[in-house]
Order: structure tokens, then sequence, then C-alpha cells
């Protein structure tokens, strides 16, 4: 359940912040304080629950910095068999290469619980947990949320066919992996409109999960603002699909065929 939890968390909030330079357009997306996602949970042909980003400024330490929150929650069914009520929280600096000062992660999963704040040290390269003391980590090491937010301003640029992204992340107690490949573009229909998507993979691990490490995809408008349309996920207890159902406070507007 652990894998599972990350690997909804990475698509779900990589496809929230997703740019691509299209046909290398100058018009990468942007982001502003404000933002909401709003997404409904699908486990097969039922609602299996809810998931919410929202971003706004702050004030950390006398710094203003950025403050993202990502929530999710199953009901139904999908709450039976996984019971996921997870909150991502991220605070960076948007100036600084998004780079995070704070993270916290507070998972509940069916009995497991888990609860962490990070605090980062980038002068000296490590991270300070409230679970685990002072770690030491690579530099250029991001939360989350923040390196996703770090890649929407300053990657995803002149990708070709499948063309890979790795970044270190800080989670779960280590330094975890984190490659994404470019799968190409597709035109998408969901309950706002059909649009034009740039389709993306996560690579997971394959075992008790998955059966093949392509088994989650996500899809992000292939426009301006390159808002999140849908993520699927394959796995050997079914099917699981969030479908973005409504947005507010965007950056540029959304605007299907």
């Amino acid at each position: 359940m652990k894998k599972l939890s990350i690997y909804i968390a990475f698509a779900i909030i990589s496809m929230s912040f997703m740019t691509y330079d299209s046909n290398n357009a100058q018009n990468a997306a942007t982001f502003k304080a404000g933002e909401e996602l709003q997404f409904v949970m699908y486990y097969g042909i039922v609602n299996g629950g809810a998931a919410t980003i929202t971003l706004k400024e702050t004030t950390l330490n006398n710094k203003k910095l950025l403050h993202a929150r990502a929530s999710m929650k199953t009901t139904g069914v999908a709450d039976w068999i996984f019971g996921i009520e997870d909150v991502y929280e991220s605070y960076f600096d948007e100036g600084n290469k998004c780079k995070p000062e704070k993270a916290i992660r507070n998972i509940k999963e069916n009995k497991y619980r888990y609860y962490d704040e990070a605090t980062y040290d980038h002068a000296n390269n490590n991270v300070k947990s409230t679970r685990n003391g002072i770690i030491p980590v690579p530099a250029n090491t991001y939360d989350l949320i923040s390196s996703l937010y770090y890649l929407r301003k300053d990657g995803f640029k002149n990708l070709k066919m499948n063309d890979t992204i790795s970044m270190q992340i800080y989670f779960s107690d280590e330094v975890f992996p984190y490659k994404l490949i470019y799968k190409g573009k597709e035109k998408i229909s969901t309950k706002l409109g059909k649009y034009n998507a740039l389709k993306l993979q996560p690579l997971v691990e394959v075992g008790r999960v998955f059966k093949a490490k392509d088994d989650v995809s996500f899809w992000v408008s292939d426009d301006a603002n390159h808002v999140p349309l849908r993520v699927e996920f394959n796995m050997v207890l079914g099917s699981l699909k969030c479908d973005l159902v409504s947005h507010k406070g965007l950056a540029q507007p959304l605007k299907p065929l």
C-alpha cells in the first residue's frame, strides 16, 4: 500500500503542475497563488473518492513563500480496499528554483499511519525530519510537490518521444528516484470538454500493486496552460482513474476543442 500511495501522489500532483514547450514555442505555462484544482476518483465505474490541490502565498520564518497543499480521499468500495486519506504540503521559494523550505506528509491508509515534517538545509545538503533526525541528501533534493513546481518552471522543454526526466525526491524516509517518460500527443474527452493532450508515464515498480512498468498514465492539456485532465492506474486490484472536474484561479484560460 505504501508504493500505491507514492505513485498516486506522484501522478496526481505531477499532472497538476506539468508544463511542456510544445513545438519549441515560448509560451510555457505559469502558476500563481490562488490556483485550485479538483478531481474525482473512480474505482472501475463507481465513484472512488476525490482529490484537491491548492496554491497560496504564505510567510514562514519571516520569509515569503508559496504553500502548496494536495489532499486525496477514497470513498465507497475504493475506501474499503485502499482507505486513503492523505495530505501532502510544501513550502517553497519560487525565486530559488522552487527549492523547498519545509514539507509535511500526513498519511492515513487503512490502519497505516505516517506523519512527518521535513525541513530542508540546502547549504549543507541535509534534511531534518521529525521522525528520523538529520539525514544527508544529494544536492538539489526536493520534496514531492516542490520538485514538480521546479519542473514546471524550468523543465519539460524540447521533449521528444520517450524522453525520460529524472529527479531525486526525499520521500517516506528515503531519497526516492522519480522518472517520467513523455509518450506523445492524444485527444481526450472529459466532462469539461474535449482536449488535445500530452501523455506521460511515471515508471512504477512491478509487483504487488502493478503488473507492468507503464501501468500509470496521465494527460495534460496541450495548450499554454497545460492543465491536468486525467490519470489512470491499472493495478492488480483493479483500475483507478482520476478526472479533473473543476478549476479556478488558473494563470491562463482552459479552452476545449
